[in-house]
């Protein structure tokens, strides 16, 4: 079998849960693994080590046997940039999406907040910053939709007055 050089580096970012999606830079190495018959080459090799080497539309992830297969569906714009300062102005103005911002950052200022929930999607691949203030969605966020539309909540049966 002969395996890309850069298998190495494909495995380290890959086993970390990240994703290299074709239009973020490690474009190349989307590329490499796109390349002839390298993805069938490199999902044997990778088979060997617990991890199934996946693609979703433009994009390479590590699945594991437990896992599951499905299709994708498109719900944010891939290549969308985003302000770090936009987004925390529109949750000023935005009550609703205040609320859910404030649960999930502990940070005081509504900026800070934003800021790092793009860090956190940057470092899963999902994004990736262009600036200091601008992000841009990456092909991986696909596989981040599909996952939060498997999450199913269970009505506990209590109900709450008006």
């Amino acid at each position: 079998m002969n395996i890309p050089k850069q298998t190495p580096e494909i495995f380290s970012i890959l086993s970390k849960g990240n994703f290299i999606s074709s239009n973020g830079s490690k474009g190349k190495l989307y590329e490499v693994i796109s390349y002839e018959d390298n993805f069938h080459i490199l999902k044997e090799f990778f088979g060997h080590t617990g991890y199934i080497l996946e693609h979703g539309h433009n994009y390479y992830y590590f699945s594991q046997l437990e896992e599951t297969n499905t299709l994708m569906e498109k719900k944010l714009t891939v290549g969308t940039r985003y302000r770090v300062t936009q987004i925390a102005e529109e949750c000023f103005s935005n009550e609703r999406l205040k609320q859910k911002i404030l649960a999930l950052s502990r940070k005081e200022k509504m900026v800070d907040k934003v800021a790092e929930i793009a860090g956190d999607l940057t470092t899963g691949g999902f994004f990736e910053q262009e600036d200091e203030d601008t992000y841009k969605v990456m092909d991986a966020i696909h596989y981040l939709e599909q996952v939060i539309s498997l999450i199913t909540i269970e009505d506990d049966g209590e109900q709450t007055n008006p």
